[in-house]
């Protein structure tokens, strides 16, 4: 379900879909303005001034404090706005169960604190169920039945849990995870890119399409293999060949799709 805002649709908030709302309005308020996001994460603006402090010596460094409101240029009027903006997008993202919670917050950092606690749980809630998934990667396998596709998805989706609560592996260290979860039938092409330096510095997606190849050339020797022992003829083989080239753009289309899901997660870093 999604409104409008001055045309451009907002992220309602589904509670068992928290993580994907929290993603969605966190790109939706930094699309808009750059410091609606400072908002949910610093607080409202507060103008400031620099104030003598008086009864020390002279050249004793000026005291930063808060401007009076009467003090507020227009500059200052238009930046503290800019929570009650982000208060209001916050607001029209909320169904009336969960508005009804944080009807009474001020700022929009406490409106944004306020349901991030009530969809994650406290600071020692979270904090646990960051360990879980820590540990979920720590002993991640090849699981029986699973295609390459099928333990890459379920791999991308323990990574992405991980960067929302804070936890960035290096992707040396991801991508090895990765090569070390599967099974010993991937050894020989596994060990193979483990012996390259390029690999530490590939991207996931792009380490999934470098395996998807193999996996493709894999099946398609099996298939050769299985003519060859029933006798097959030299243009039924050829036939088994000419699937190679259709492979490999069925390999990068994949990986295309694949980088398209793992975007809404990069470069963003922790976001609270």
């Amino acid at each position: 379900m999604v409104k409008k805002d001055a045309g451009v649709k907002i992220p309602v908030l589904d509670k068992d879909n928290y993580f994907h709302w929290k993603v969605k309005m966190h790109l939706h308020l930094m699309s808009m303005d750059e410091r609606y996001v400072d908002c949910i994460e610093k607080g409202p603006h507060v103008p400031m001034k620099f104030a003598s402090r008086v009864g020390l010596l002279d050249d004793a460094p000026d005291v930063e404090i808060p401007k009076l409101v009467s003090e507020w240029t227009i500059e200052d009027v238009a930046e503290v706005h800019k929570d009650k903006r982000t208060m209001n997008i916050l607001f029209n993202g909320l169904e009336q169960e969960m508005f009804d919670n944080v009807i009474n917050c001020t700022t929009s950092k406490e409106v944004w604190d306020t349901v991030r606690t009530l969809c994650e749980g406290t600071e020692q809630v979270r904090e646990n169920k960051m360990q879980l998934l820590i540990q979920q990667y720590e002993h991640f396998h090849f699981k029986a039945g699973e295609t390459l596709n099928d333990t890459f998805s379920r791999f991308q989706k323990l990574l992405n849990g991980l960067k929302l609560y804070g936890r960035i592996y290096q992707t040396k260290d991801s991508n090895l995870k990765f090569l070390r979860a599967l099974p010993k039938e991937w050894k020989p092409m596994t060990v193979s890119l483990r012996n390259t330096k390029e690999y530490k510095d590939y991207t996931l997606e792009r380490l999934y399409g470098t395996l998807k190849t193999y996996e493709l050339e894999m099946e398609q020797d099996e298939e050769i293999e299985k003519v060859q022992k029933k006798g097959g003829s030299v243009a039924l083989i050829a036939s088994v060949n000419q699937l190679e080239d259709d492979n490999e753009e069925a390999a990068k289309a994949t990986t295309s799709r694949a980088s398209c899901r793992s975007d809404v997660s990069k470069g963003k870093g922790k976001m609270t």
